[in-house]
């Protein structure tokens, strides 16, 4: 669950008369299940939205979140998951449990408006607190503690504008939905796709023209990930022109052959576009685009295409990793 619709929860929850406690993640060091910002909304009954990770940690935070929802105070859970819990994974966490009802402003400014907040967690399990940024702050997806506080950037939900609605496109569509970005679907309509209105596109653009998409969408950066999905290999290679030369946009990748894109590469070197395979602009193209499973069917290439831009979210590159720790040191 993204983290706004945790929130989102949370509000609704509060709306309907329940007790709500919100649990985030304030402290992780070695091989945790989740990490710093992670958060789940617990209600009084023991409903719950969201996790931090799961396994004995997730019962044992629930638990509490289920008394401080019910009126007990706030609490700090602080526990490390080999000693205390017997979890294999190993590493220490430590989690501020806050009442929902004394948050209600900051819910209610985070469910208003998508754009960009920084929220602080007190460690102590405080009312939660949003504010605008200023410098120094952390970016997207690098909470970081402050003092007494976790300090995170949330809001600007990262967008995919994905160019073809084929077969591809209608299902990893949902499933970057699922993932908490923000989807723009634009498509020529020729094919009567476009007609279906897809619930789980942010909006809908029916053109090709990249440079209309880019005006209707006032502008692309460094948040927007473009994707060339098409069902005609002309369309593809217009639309590359055009994006090709455009480096604010933050992620830019292509469906298709290695040999395709092979010949895209001559075809842009024969127009001035770019002067070769090491050309920045041409390394900044993730073509074929997704990770490589060997993935055949629609439904695999879709797998692999998310979990590319999940890396590019979460690591910064557009590429796999391992499961060691990245973040914090071993135990």
């Amino acid at each position: 669950m993204p983290p706004l619709d945790v929130f989102a929860a949370a509000l609704g929850a509060l709306d309907a008369g329940r007790g709500v406690a919100i649990a985030a993640v304030t402290g992780a060091t070695g091989s945790t299940p989740r990490h710093l910002g992670a958060r789940m909304v617990v209600a009084d009954d023991g409903e719950q939205w969201g996790t931090i990770g799961g396994g004995k940690i997730e019962a044992l935070v629930v638990a509490a979140a289920k008394e401080v929802a019910g009126g007990a105070a706030p609490r700090v859970v602080r526990q490390h998951l080999i000693r205390d819990l017997a979890m294999c994974c190993g590493g220490a966490m430590e989690v501020a449990i806050t009442p929902a009802a004394g948050s209600r402003d900051a819910l209610m400014m985070l469910a208003a408006s998508r754009r960009p907040h920084i929220l602080e967690t007190p460690l102590d399990g405080g009312p939660l607190i949003v504010r605008d940024d200023r410098s120094g702050d952390p970016s997207m997806h690098a909470p970081a503690v402050v003092d007494d506080r976790l300090v995170e950037r949330v809001g600007a939900t990262e967008r995919v504008v994905m160019f073809g609605l084929g077969h591809v496109a209608r299902v990893l569509g949902p499933l970057l939905d699922d993932l908490g970005f923000a989807v723009v679907v634009c498509d020529d309509g020729e094919t009567g796709a476009i007609d279906l209105a897809p619930a789980w596109a942010d909006k809908v653009i029916e053109s090709f023209d990249a440079g209309e998409v880019e005006r209707r969408l006032v502008g692309l950066g460094e948040h927007d990930y473009v994707l060339i999905l098409t069902r005609d290999h002309a369309i593809d290679q217009e639309l590359l022109e055009y994006l090709i030369g455009r480096p604010a946009v933050g992620y830019l990748g292509m469906i298709g052959s290695r040999g395709k894109v092979g010949r895209f590469r001559k075809r842009l070197e024969a127009k001035g576009l770019v002067t070769g395979d090491d050309d920045p602009a041409w390394q900044r193209l993730r073509a074929p685009i997704g990770l490589d499973i060997g993935a055949e069917t629609p439904e695999e290439i879709a797998v692999a295409i998310a979990a590319e831009l999940v890396a590019r979210r979460r690591r910064g590159q557009p590429t796999a990793g391992d499961w060691r720790p990245w973040r914090g040191g071993e135990s």
